[in-house]
C-alpha cells in the first residue's frame, strides 16, 4: 500500500530553503561587521601617525629657532671679537706685551719671596709655639708623675705600714702563744727536776754519788731556762750559749766522777784497785812526747807494778774529762765575740778555711774527741762494775740532749735555709724554732732522767737480778698461770670441804642403817675412792705452789728470801 509524503516534502523543501537563505544573511552581516572594524582601526592608526608627525614637525621647528638664535649670538661675538682685534691692532705692541709680561714676573717673584719670608716666619712661630706647647706638656706631665708617684709611695708606705703593724700584731700574739706554751713545759721540766732532786735530797744515802746525780738533774732545767730566755731575748742568746755549752762540758766531766764515785764510793784509791784487776788488758797512757820513743828521745820510765799504771789510767781519764771543761766555755765565747763583732778574717763566712771561726771549730771537736776517748777508755775497763747501775742508759740521757739539739739545729738551719720562712730573717727563725723545741723537749728528758737515776738505786739493800727476760714474760703469762693456780687451789680445797663433809654423812648414816654388807662395801669403795681422789688433787696442788718472788728492786727494806747470807753493808754488784 503506497503513503502519501507529497505535502511534507514541499515543507521540508520550504523550510530547508530558508535556512540557508537565513545563513547567508548572518554571513553577510559578519562580513560587514569585520570591514567596519578595520576600517575604525586603520583611521586610528592614521590619527596617530598624523599627531606623531606633528609633534615632530613642531619638535623641528623649535630647534631650526634656537639654531638660528645660536647663530645670531655667534655672529655678535664675532662682531666683537673684530672690534676687539681692530682696537688692539691700533693700541698694543709686542714691546707693550713684554713689558707686562716681565713686569708681572717681577710681581710674581716679589709675592714669591714674601709669601716664603711670611710662610718662614710662620713656620718659625709655629714652631716656637708647638715647642712650648710640647714643654709645657712635658712639665705637667712630670709634675703629674711626680705627684701620682708621691701618692703611689705614699699609699705604699701606708699600706707597709699597716702590713707592719698588722703583722707585728699577729707576730707579738704568736710569739706570746709560742712564749707561753714554751714557758709552761720549761716550768714543767723545771717542777719535774726539783722534785726529782728534792726526792735524792730526802734519801741522800750515798753523798759522794747522789751529788754527781743532782749535778746531772741540773742539765735538763739549765737548757730549758737558757732556751726560754733565747727565744724572748734574741739578742741574749750568744750569750746564754756560753752558759749551756759551759755546763754540757762541766756535765761530762760529772757523769765521768758519777762512774769513778759508783765504785769508789769517794774513796779513789777503790777504784784504782779495781783497775789494777783488769790491768792485763789496760793500754798505757798516752804519752804527748811518745812519737820520739823509737829514735830513743823522752823514753818514759816503764811503771812499777800494775797499780801505778791504774793510777795513771784514771788520771788521764780524769784529765781528758777535764779539759773539756776548761776549752768548751773559752772556744764558745771567742765563737760569740767573733759573730757580735762580724769578723770572719781573710775569710767569706765560718765555714771558710781562712776565718777564725773555722779553726776554733776544729779546737772544739778536737777536745769534744778528747773527753770522749777519756770517758769510753774508763767505761770498758769496769762497764762490769757499772752494768747493775745501767751506765749507757744515763749516758744516753745525758749526752741525748746535746747530740739531739745538735743535729736538729743543723736540720732546722738546712730547712731555714731551703724554704720560705714568711719574710724573716732565716737565721733568727732557726734560733727560734731549736730553742723552742728545746724547751718542749726538756720536759721528756727530765721524765727519762726521772726513770734513769731513780733514788732507789743508793738506798741500804738495794739489788738487781740480772735475769734475762722469757717471751712468756712479755706477754704476761706467768702471771696468767698464777692466777690460773690460784683459781684452780681455791676450787679444789672447796672440793676436798665437801667431800670431807660428804664422807661423814655417809660414815653416821651407816653406822644406822641395816643394808647388807655388799652394799656397805660398794659405799666404802666409793669413800675411798673420793678420798684418794682429793689426796691426788692436794698433792698436784702443792706441787703447783709456787716459790715467793722477791722484787728486783727491794728499796729501803733488808733482804729477804734467800739473801740474809749477804753482808749489807756490801756495795750493790752484779747477782
Amino acid at each position: 500500500m503506497a503513503i502519501n509524503t507529497g505535502p511534507l516534502d514541499e515543507e521540508s523543501a520550504l523550510l530547508g530553503g530558508s535556512r540557508r537563505r537565513g545563513i547567508k544573511r548572518t554571513r553577510a552581516e559578519k562580513g560587514v561587521t569585520c570591514n567596519r572594524y578595520i576600517m575604525l582601526v586603520f583611521l586610528a592608526a592614521l590619527v596617530g601617525l598624523s599627531v606623531f608627525f606633528e609633534q615632530q614637525i613642531n619638535n623641528l621647528q623649535g630647534q631650526l629657532s634656537e639654531s638660528k638664535l645660536q647663530i645670531q649670538n655667534i655672529s655678535q661675538v664675532l662682531a666683537l671679537h673684530d672690534q676687539v682685534i681692530e682696537r688692539f691692532n691700533s693700541s698694543v705692541t709686542n714691546a707693550d706685551v713684554i713689558s707686562e709680561l716681565t713686569s708681572l714676573g717681577d710681581s710674581l717673584n716679589q709675592t714669591a719671596v714674601r709669601l716664603r719670608q711670611d710662610l718662614e716666619s710662620v713656620q718659625k712661630n709655629v714652631q716656637q709655639q708647638l715647642d712650648k706647647t710640647v714643654q709645657q706638656l712635658s712639665d705637667t706631665v712630670t709634675q703629674a708623675e711626680q705627684e701620682i708617684e708621691d701618692e703611689v709611695e705614699k699609699v705604699k708606705a701606708d699600706v707597709e705600714h699597716y702590713v707592719i703593724t698588722t703583722q707585728d700584731q699577729f707576730s707579738m700574739e704568736n710569739s706570746f702563744m709560742v712564749y707561753q706554751l714554751a714557758g709552761t713545759f720549761t716550768l714543767l721540766s723545771c717542777l719535774i727536776s726539783m722534785w726529782h732532786m728534792t726526792a735524792h735530797l730526802r734519801k741522800m744515802a750515798q753523798p759522794d754519788v747522789q751529788r754527781k746525780i743532782l749535778a746531772i738533774l741540773w742539765m735538763s732545767p739549765i737548757y730549758a731556762i737558757t732556751s726560754w730566755f733565747s727565744l724572748v731575748f734574741h739578742s741574749a742568746e750568744g750569750y746564754l750559749a756560753i752558759i749551756k755549752d759551759g755546763y754540757e762540758a762541766y756535765i761530762i766531766y760529772q757523769f765521768l766522777s758519777f762512774c769513778i764515785a759508783v765504785i769508789g764510793r769517794g774513796d779513789r784509791e777503790v777504784v784504782v784497785d779495781v783497775l789494777t784487776k783488769h790491768a792485763d788488758h789496760l793500754t798505757p797512757p798516752f804519752r804527748l812526747f811518745g812519737c820520739f820513743e823509737m829514735c830513743g828521745c823522752c823514753i818514759p820510765d816503764p811503771y812499777v807494778n800494775s797499780r801505778a799504771l791504774a793510777d795513771a789510767i784514771l788520771l788521764q781519764c780524769q784529765g781528758f774529762a777535764m779539759q773539756f771543761v776548761l776549752f768548751r766555755p773559752l772556744t764558745t765565747t771567742a765563737n760569740v765575740v767573733l759573730k757580735n763583732m762580724n769578723y770572719y778574717g781573710l775569710g767569706d763566712g765560718p765555714t771558710d778555711y781562712r776565718s777564725p771561726q773555722f779553726y776554733i771549730t776544729i779546737i772544739q771537736n778536737i777536745s769534744i774527741f778528747t773527753a770522749f776517748t777519756g770517758l769510753l777508755k774508763f767505761y770498758h775497763a769496769v762497764d762490769k762494775e757499772l752494768a747493775w747501775c745501767r751506765p749507757l742508759a744515763k749516758f744516753l740521757c745525758i749526752k741525748g740532749v746535746v747530740f739531739m739539739t745538735f743535729w736538729q739545729g743543723l736540720a732546722i738551719s738546712i730547712l731555714a735555709h731551703m724554704t720560705d720562712v714568711g719574710g724573716e730573717d732565716q737565721a733568727e727563725w732557726a734560733m727560734s724554732a731549736q730553742n723552742f723545741l728545746i724547751c718542749l723537749e726538756m720536759l721528756l728528758f727530765s721524765i727519762a732522767h726521772f726513770y734513769c737515776f731513780p733514788t732507789e738505786e743508793w738506798q741500804e739493800g738495794y739489788r738487781i737480778k740480772a735475769e734475762r727476760a722469757a717471751f712468756g714474760d712479755t706477754i704476761a703469762l706467768g702471771d696468767f698461770f698464777q692466777d690460773v693456780k690460784l683459781i684452780l687451789t681455791n676450787n679444789n680445797n672447796n672440793n676436798n670441804k665437801k667431800h670431807k663433809h660428804h664422807r661423814r654423812k655417809r660414815t653416821s648414816l651407816g653406822e644406822h642403817a641395816a643394808s647388807s654388807k655388799g652394799k656397805g662395801d660398794v659405799e666404802n669403795a666409793m669413800d675411798r675412792g673420793e678420798e684418794n681422789l682429793a689426796t691426788d688433787v692436794l698433792a698436784v696442788d702443792l706441787s703447783l705452789d709456787p716459790e715467793p718472788v722477791n722484787s728486783s728492786l727491794d728499796v729501803g727494806s733488808s733482804d729477804e728470801g734467800g739473801d740474809d747470807d749477804d753482808d749489807d753493808d756490801e756495795w750493790p754488784t752484779t747477782s
